[in-house]
């Protein structure tokens, strides 16, 4: 999956790094920004493309492989350079788009036109509600150990399996919610598609799953 990420150096590191831990998919980069001393921040880090000029230029994002591009993510500190941004790659028909805004009005509007398939208001912790939106569940590390809780279609090796097999492997279920209920768990109960599971086991456990 190729991203095209809008934004200043602190967030784009901070979100290249979580993405890059993601377990199933190899991730490409490219980072559009409007500071050198971005580029040389980013560089500094990581080994991905770096284009910088004006972000309200098309030639840019064309010159940063914009129709080679699987999803955009706009979460430059400017909202206007994000509604730019997700209507440009809306116009080049990128499959994901992704605007982090601070305005709700922008925000609603950009919802409301269809215009980005996720819009994220600013917060603290918006690299990790990106993270776990394209990842499809939720990623927790406790030393060794993980747990992580999210649709099973995302899992794919999960689905249709018991309880008693996935615990013989190393996974440990500790909940399964089926059509917003949550389920009795027995040694017997099989996960499907649709449910939404909690999982705990090793990383090397978890990762064998999610691969």
């Amino acid at each position: 999956m190729k991203f095209l990420i809008v934004g200043n150096a602190k967030d784009v590191l901070e979100l290249v790094y979580m993405l890059k831990k993601a377990p199933r998919d190899k991730h490409e980069f490219v980072v559009l920004t409007d500071s050198q001393e971005d580029v040389e921040a980013i560089t500094r880090e990581i080994d991905v493309p770096v284009f910088s000029g004006d972000l309200f230029d098309e030639n840019l994002y064309l010159e940063a492989g914009l129709r080679e591009i699987d999803v955009v993510i706009a979460m430059h500190e400017n909202d206007m350079v994000n509604v730019f941004a997700s209507m440009l790659a809306k116009e080049y028909k990128v499959p994901k788009v992704i605007s982090v805004v601070g305005n709700k009005t922008i925000a609603k509007m950009l919802k409301g036109r269809g215009i980005t398939e996720w819009v994220v208001e600013r917060s603290n912790s918006i690299c990790e509600k990106i993270e776990n939106y394209i990842l499809g569940f939720t990623w927790n590390e406790f030393g060794d150990n993980v747990l992580i809780v999210g649709s099973a279609e995302n899992i794919p090796k999960l689905v249709e399996r018991t309880v008693k097999e996935l615990e013989s492997e190393g996974i440990k279920v500790l909940a399964i919610i089926r059509d917003n209920t949550l389920l009795e768990l027995k040694e017997d109960s099989v996960v499907k598609n649709n449910d939404i599971v909690m999982l705990f086991g090793s990383k090397g456990k978890v990762l064998e799953f999610l691969m």
